[in-house]
């Protein structure tokens, strides 16, 4: 039987030692099959987190708002689903079609006079640079010429602007906007179909999930099911809930970056607050990636309002990180600082602006279930783990002291024990030795 146990395990490893090659030499076409089949699922993935996203407006209107319909009349009980699902829709339609009725008209007005006084800002970074040309000739004698570099500078751009790189700009630009109008029907038509399917998924979501865990239960080991299950509920109070607070806790400070700027007179105020509330999604980054270049518009404009919109960002994403994310997330993520940007960071570069969003929930999944299973295993160690966890590990050489000392005294026990042991030995056959004399000296009388 060990026999054939060892021959199976041997076949097992060549098994996957030439699956791993096959990989290795067709990893391309696999990964463009993956893509393939990513692109055809895109609806259903995006409509299933929609409808996960939604599903919380929706408990609140099935269980609360229609929570006792039916109760008296049985026959409504059939509407609480349909009436819940319409409510919920209404009610992000509403917010949606709300926020680009008041916004999107201001933004395109910011744009539109960012538009029409950039040529002045064009003549005072010309300006500024002139200044600084003439500040490093007079403190460090540069020997810089003006009109020289700015004649280099202006042919530089007449060469970009030349026909040459015009028609070949507008080659790639038509390349550009084809496959741009190409992208975005399909965008739309994904993002329609995703809708849609989230609707299914909603209306569907109690028998999608007994269908997902009979399957579960009829494929999968009953040993592995706890496990299972404790990963999904990690996953579901990790991800969803801190996805949610997120995008709460993000419109929250785009609104109070609006209203503050608006108090103080600072420009633009309802394009840079909506870019703030968008990147603060993104953890640790998100209010880098917003402030930066919003900082940089204001200071074309007036460095004054650049100081007082710096002083706005700093206030706000205080009381952001001290405060308002706190109160509506709470400790659903469970990483300290530094692993919050390593996932950021990770995810980031492995799965781009979804990695960037989805990295630190996802990465406090794992970190959370490592965690448990450390804490177990420690435990099943006993009380020799804890003490090696309590080692101060500066202390190394008071440690091996204290080791030493433990040893020799368990080693001077043993001696002690084995003198004992021989001496109670010695005893024994001294008497046995002292019983047979005296029983053959009373046999000699005899």
């Amino acid at each position: 039987m060990k026999k054939f146990a060892s021959i199976k395990t041997i076949l097992i490893a060549i098994t996957f030692t030439v699956f791993l090659l096959f990989l290795k030499d067709n990893i391309s076409i696999l990964w463009g099959i993956i893509v393939r089949i990513a692109e055809i699922l895109n609806p259903f993935i995006v409509g299933f987190l929609f409808a996960y996203l939604l599903n919380f407006p929706y408990k609140f209107f099935y269980s609360k708002a229609f929570g006792k319909m039916g109760s008296k009349r049985k026959i409504f009980a059939a509407f609480k689903k349909p009436l819940a699902i319409i409510c919920t829709y209404t009610l992000i339609t509403a917010i949606i079609v709300a926020m680009i009725w008041i916004v999107v008209p201001q933004i395109i007005e910011n744009i539109s006079s960012l538009a029409k006084v950039f040529p002045d800002y064009y003549d005072a970074l010309m300006l500024n640079i002139e200044s600084i040309i003439d500040w490093l000739n007079s403190s460090f004698s540069a020997g810089i010429n003006k009109e020289d570099m700015i004649n280099t500078f202006m042919n530089e751009i007449l060469k970009i602007l030349s026909m040459d790189n015009i028609s070949q700009l507008a080659g790639k630009t038509g390349e550009a906007l084809f496959g741009m109008v190409t992208s975005t029907s399909t965008g739309v038509y994904n993002f329609v179909m995703s809708i849609v399917i989230s609707v299914y998924f909603l209306a569907a979501k109690e028998h999608l999930c007994r269908l997902v865990k009979r399957l579960t239960v009829a494929f999968v080991p009953i040993k592995y099911l706890p496990k299972i299950y404790e990963i999904v509920d990690i996953t579901d109070t990790k991800c969803g809930r801190f996805l949610v607070g997120d995008i709460i806790d993000s419109a929250f400070v785009g609104l109070l970056t609006f209203v503050a700027m608006s108090i103080l007179g600072v420009p633009y105020a309802p394009l840079i607050a909506v870019l703030i509330g968008v990147t603060n999604i993104i953890p640790f980054f998100g209010p880098f990636i917003g402030a930066i270049p919003s900082a940089f518009i204001l200071f074309l404009i007036n460095p004054w309002d650049m100081i007082k919109f710096v002083i706005i960002i700093v206030i706000i994403q205080q009381l952001d990180g001290n405060l308002f994310k706190p109160k509506i997330i709470g400790n659903q993520v469970g990483l300290s600082s530094f692993w919050v940007l390593f996932s950021v960071i990770l995810g980031g570069a492995l799965f781009g602006l979804a990695g960037f969003i989805l990295g630190t929930p996802i990465f406090a999944v794992i970190y959370s279930l490592v965690s448990k299973k450390t804490k177990n295993k420690i435990e099943e160690k006993g009380k020799i783990a804890q003490e090696a966890l309590d080692f101060e590990v500066l202390n190394y050489q008071k440690i091996a002291a204290e080791q030493k000392k433990l040893r020799e005294e368990a080693e001077a026990l043993q001696k002690q024990k084995f003198k004992k042991m021989i001496g109670l030995d010695k005893s024994e056959s001294h008497e046995n030795e002292e019983k047979d004399d005296s029983g053959s000296d009373d046999k000699n009388k005899k």
